[in-house]
């Protein structure tokens, strides 16, 4: 390139003359380039000179060679330019050329970095739907098993007046797995077995206390089986917060806790409970212990029951109505009301009261021994509190009360409570119930003991 190295040597040439670069500087098209080379070799003496254009400092010889490469590349790279003899013109339309083959390029590199990104798009789509495909088939694969049981043995001394007994006792220990599992949109299906694990009968694995199958969805739950019974979720749930196998001890004596051969539907919103069941050839139980006489009998027993609950903010209260029918015209029916208040984080009191109606009672006659029916108004009412002492200790205490109407025995007696909440699963007690039965002897009971709750998700 011929204008390359005609600068070139001008460079050389005129760099270590001064006046030299002053008379090239129009012939060099590179007025201040040469300038400023040229500058630093003009007159030393008193470190500025006049060039007739000015004045310029003096640069210090370190750095004169610094500049002088500085100089030099910038010649380099602009000589081709400057001083090849083109018109600016040209070399402007060169220039546009270049920046418009430039643009191109850019335009090419971006659609392509464009087609990437919707490679990238669609591996990451097809990706997560690998996944979701994966999820779903490990969600069909899983069926929602979890293993519960609550182990709660005490040593019990029992005192009736003219005999008593210290005895390992056993306060309803358990048992259970169940489940649940989505089984399409809004549709979940459950299931659950519990049975009894008896610490008095040598801990053996005992009568199912629960075995049900069930789905729910937005409109609430139907279940069939062996279930906590309608009328104890509405009116006695709210009560039963004792250790003791018969608590709440009036309700015990003979209402029904959980129910065979029972269809059940339920329904909550909010506040809101609705609690129904329709029992098809069952035999009543009671499934607490105690006495359960007059829960048995007669047999061949169907029943229906609805209830209402209700809660807002610490206030509970619910209704429910039952009727169970038998052979011979026998008919029981159970009227039952109920309410709770948690009155401060520390002072929790419920209440329940049933009244019972049984008519066409068979008994023998007394004469001819015809049988003879009789009709019975029975009722129950129990009373709770429970007051949290601080530490994990809490204070329960309960008054109840059974009126059998001369139907069996009647009774009221008091329960009171000392607990230590050792851990989310672990509890110790000591627990005192009196019942004092009309025209009977007193029973006290006094038991300590522990309960272990467990439970894991397989």
């Amino acid at each position: 390139m011929p204008g390359f190295h005609i600068n070139r040597a001008l460079f050389s040439v005129l760099l270590p003359y001064p006046d030299r670069c002053l008379e090239a500087l129009p012939e060099a098209n590179a007025c201040p380039v040469i300038w400023f080379v040229a500058a630093p070799n003009l007159h030393y003496n008193h470190g500025q000179t006049d060039i007739g254009r000015g004045t310029m400092k003096f640069f210090p010889n370190p750095l004169r060679s610094a500049w002088i490469a500085v100089v030099a590349a910038c010649l380099f790279t602009a000589g081709p330019v400057l001083a090849s003899g083109d018109s600016d013109a040209e070399a402007l339309e060169r220039l546009e050329s270049t920046i418009e083959m430039q643009q191109q390029q850019l335009e090419a590199l971006r659609q392509q970095v464009e087609q990437l990104k919707e490679m990238a798009t669609m591996a990451d789509s097809k990706a997560d739907q690998a996944m979701a495909s994966a999820s779903t088939v490990k969600e069909e694969k899983k069926y929602g098993i979890t293993l519960y049981g609550s182990i709660r043995p005490a040593l019990t001394n029992a005192d009736f007046g003219d005999s008593s007994s210290t005895d390992v006792t056993d306060f309803l220990s358990r048992v259970g797995v169940k489940g649940e599992v989505a089984v399409r949109d809004g549709l979940t299906a459950f299931y659950r077995g519990e049975w009894d694990t008896d610490l008095e009968a040598n801990g053996d694995l005992g009568d199912a206390r629960l075995g049900y199958v069930g789905i729910k969805g937005s409109l609430g739950q139907i279940a069939i089986g062996k279930q906590w019974d309608p009328h104890f979720n509405i009116v006695a749930e709210v009560v039963d917060i004792f250790n003791h196998r018969s608590s709440p001890f009036g309700y015990d004596e003979a209402s029904p806790f959980r129910s065979n051969q029972i269809l059940t539907y339920s329904f909550s919103r909010g506040g809101f409970k609705l609690d129904s069941g329709i029992r098809f050839d069952g035999d009543p139980e009671n499934g607490a212990g105690g006495n359960n006489s007059s829960a048995s009998e007669p047999n061949h027993i169907d029943s229906a029951s609805i209830g209402i609950g209700y809660r807002t903010g610490d206030v509970y209260a619910g209704v429910s109505y039952l009727d169970q029918q038998g052979d011979d015209d026998y008919e029981r029916s159970f009227m039952g009301v109920a309410a709770s208040w948690n009155v401060t984080d520390s002072l929790y009191v419920a209440a329940t009261y049933q009244d019972i109606d049984e008519d066409n009672v068979s008994h023998a006659g007394h004469n001819d021994g015809h049988a003879e029916y009789v009709d019975y108004d029975q009722s129950s009412v129990d009373v709770a509190a429970a007051l949290a002492l601080g530490g994990g200790y809490k204070l329960k205490a309960a008054y109840f009360d059974w009126d059998g109407d001369d139907h069996g025995r009647s009774f009221d007696g008091y329960n009171l409570t000392l607990e230590n909440q050792l851990s989310d699963s672990v509890r110790i007690f000591a627990e005192w119930l009196r019942r004092d039965i009309e025209r009977g002897e007193e029973e006290d009971y006094l038991s300590i003991g522990m309960r272990y709750d467990f439970e894991a998700n397989l």
